[in-house]
């Protein structure tokens, strides 16, 4: 099945495209600035809970471009594939092949027991605590017990159960937990995600437009010309719009936050033309670098073909 080419960012060569887009980027950009920042003055004064709000929300962004920039979150995805051990077969939905929370919930849930001994839970005060009701305090004990064995059956025990727990690992062994991570991947991601969404709004909103951006402007361009290479450079494509933003906002807190605190806000709005433009940048680059054949103008410059040599008629067959 062919899929339909993209138009193109443009046709124009490269520095004059550049000039034009970016005097119509500053032109927007200009015109958000005032809009927002009138409109934003004007419901502010008229209402208390709005002014409320849109300081939070500034504060709020303020606090994303800080803390969750692509690095931070790039750290957040390595640490989480650091310091947890992951197995071969699934266990939670929401945290597949992850054993370290596997045990952290199953423990969570059976807060009585300390620990476990050579594959037995080990209880304080168990007398104590099977005296009221032993059916149930033996119904517990079994049911921890098959899901203790259940997690276990999914690690990869050999690798993560040494008797010398005070000497690191050789080079092989490590190798070997590394190659575990794999399985971890898909909890890293939905734990950054997550993170992203647990920000609140304001994180939401900048990922959404830096992924909206970055979009369009990939759908639009030739080049990467194939389909999964886009899908591969969306993600770095969208991080870089990401610094953008953060740019924006840092200058605007240096040149304005004597007169209004509330300038992150602002800044992402007015940034927008600004940011679509650096998402179209280095795709139009890629585009021009590219030679086009040029296009036949309806004048034939092949050399005539020499004429075939004629053969000589075939002898006549002889009568009968």
């Amino acid at each position: 099945m062919s899929t339909k080419p993209s138009q193109g960012i443009s046709d124009e060569k490269f520095s004059p495209w550049l000039r034009k887009e970016s005097w119509r980027a500053l032109k927007v950009s200009l015109v958000l600035l005032v809009a927002s920042t009138v409109i934003s003055a004007a419901l502010s004064k008229f209402s208390d809970t709005f002014a409320g709000n849109w300081t939070r929300f500034n504060y709020r962004l303020s606090d994303v471009a800080l803390e969750q920039h692509p690095i931070a979150l790039a750290r957040s995805f390595a640490a989480r594939l650091g310091e947890n051990e992951y197995g071969w077969g699934p266990l939670f939905s929401t945290t597949p092949f992850n054993i370290t929370e596997a045990k952290k919930k199953l423990r969570a849930e059976f807060p009585e027991i300390a620990s476990v001994i050579n594959g037995e839970p080990q209880v304080p005060r168990s007398k104590a605590l099977r005296e009221p009701n032993p059916a149930r305090y033996d119904a517990r004990i079994a049911e921890f017990t098959e899901r203790y064995h259940k997690i276990e059956r999914r690690r990869f025990a050999k690798l993560y159960d040494r008797d010398d727990v005070f000497t690191a690992p050789n080079a092989n062994m490590q190798l070997s937990i590394m190659v575990t991570k794999i399985f971890g991947f898909i909890d890293a991601f939905f734990f950054t995600l997550v993170s992203i969404f647990s920000a609140g709004f304001a994180s939401v909103l900048m990922f959404t437009t830096v992924l909206v951006l970055s979009g369009m402007a990939l759908w639009k361009s030739r080049r990467p010309a194939r389909g999964w290479l886009k899908f591969i450079t969306w993600p770095t494509l969208a991080s870089a719009l990401v610094w953008g933003a953060i740019l924006f906002m840092a200058a605007a807190a240096a040149l304005f936050s004597v007169f209004t605190p509330n300038t992150s806000a602002l800044a992402l709005i007015a940034s927008l033309p600004f940011l679509f433009l650096l998402a179209k940048l280095p795709l139009h680059l890629a585009e021009t670098l590219v030679a086009k054949p040029a296009k036949w103008d309806g004048i034939e410059r092949r050399k005539p073909r020499p004429p075939a040599p004629e053969s000589p008629p075939p002898p006549a067959s002889p009568t009968s």
